[in-house]
């Protein structure tokens, strides 16, 4: 385009066409956004050329842009002459990698505000699955799996840093009941019961469960094979997909022991377990009547059943954690000998 071919509007024109404001047109002009040409009646004037730039302000202001990173990326366009396609693909360029970057956290915005974010505030059954003990903290401030972190990071964190914000904090008297950082001599008198549930989005048989299905063995035959693991609750199959323990029948079981906390962790976080579980959601409901992961202490030899466990599922979601059932956040030790 040239200079014969881009005519000159008034300031009125420019506003109408655009939708902006006069006011706002003098306003992005102080600002340095946009340029107008003074006629000899001192009069403003500005190309048309102007529309598409203004149009452009307009619109990544309202995408939350500043105006002085829009006035940056602006001054790449010629001042002399008529932008031509390229210049405006070289700022496109530029734009598009930010937006795109802009799109992924909208996205995970989206997607993850019914879930853990890895902020700490451990307020859903999800946080003690996918932030225990809020050990996101250990990965820098703020929701870490909104800015980019997620739940398989975790096992990148070295050991003793998977600490809840409580214990960070100095100033914050901590619950003596709570477990404290060195294992009780006690403990290895008691073993860890666990049983996490899962509502799932369609049947057993269903083609959008296979992937889960099919994978049910080699993660189990992982658990098996890891440090700290006594037992596990199947049934003929070598899973125990077929055993219900609750009227509504979707609802799946995974009842397990464990000689620790830790031991748990370890599988749950640090091996290809944490795979499958950063998709959960592929599979399962977001469950908001009864707590996805309930855990008690058992004395070592003992073998839980599926009716111990589920009251101590209703326990916990009746009172919330105590000794008697409790989650990752917080943790209790062994009873005493």
């Amino acid at each position: 385009m040239t200079e014969d071919s881009d005519p000159l509007l008034s300031i009125g024109t420019l506003a109408a066409r655009t939708g902006v404001a006069i006011s706002a047109v003098r306003f992005y002009e102080t600002k340095g956004l946009i340029e107008s040409v003074r006629m000899e009646s001192g009069h403003r004037r500005f190309h048309r050329s102007t529309i598409r730039r203004l149009s452009i302000i307009v619109v990544c202001q309202r995408l939350g842009y500043p105006l002085s990173e829009i006035r940056d990326r602006l001054q790449e366009l010629p001042a002399t002459r008529v932008p031509t396609e390229t210049d405006w693909a070289s700022i496109s360029n530029d734009f598009r990698d930010d937006i795109d970057d802009r799109i992924e956290k909208l996205l995970s915005l989206r997607n993850h505000l019914d879930g853990c974010i890895g902020c700490g505030c451990l307020s859903l059954d999800t946080c003690m699955l996918y932030n225990p003990e809020d050990a996101a903290a250990g990965l820098g401030s703020g929701p870490r799996y909104l800015l980019g972190d997620s739940s398989a990071d975790l096992a990148s964190l070295p050991t003793g840093a998977l600490v809840s914000a409580d214990r960070a904090d100095p100033t914050t008297t901590k619950d003596t009941e709570s477990m404290p950082e060195d294992a009780q001599p006690e403990q290895s008198m008691w073993h860890l019961a666990q049983i996490n549930i899962g509502r799932l989005n369609y049947p057993v048989d269903d083609p959008r469960s296979a992937e889960f299905m099919e994978n049910l063995d080699p993660i189990n035959a992982l658990a098996e094979k890891s440090p700290g693991y006594v037992w596990r609750l199947q049934d003929d199959s070598g899973n125990a997909t077929a055993i219900r323990a609750f009227d509504d029948e979707t609802i799946l079981p995974n009842l397990t022991v464990w000689d620790s906390i830790e031991s748990l962790k370890d599988y749950v976080f640090k091996t290809d377990h944490a795979r499958f579980l950063r998709r959960r959601r592929e599979w399962f409901e977001s469950m908001d009547d009864l707590p996805v992961l309930t855990m008690w202490w058992i004395p070592a030899g003992h073998l839980p059943t599926l009716v111990e466990a589920k009251e101590r599922i209703d326990h916990l979601a009746e009172h919330g954690p105590t000794p008697h059932a409790f989650s990752f956040h917080p943790l209790f030790s062994p009873p005493a000998s």
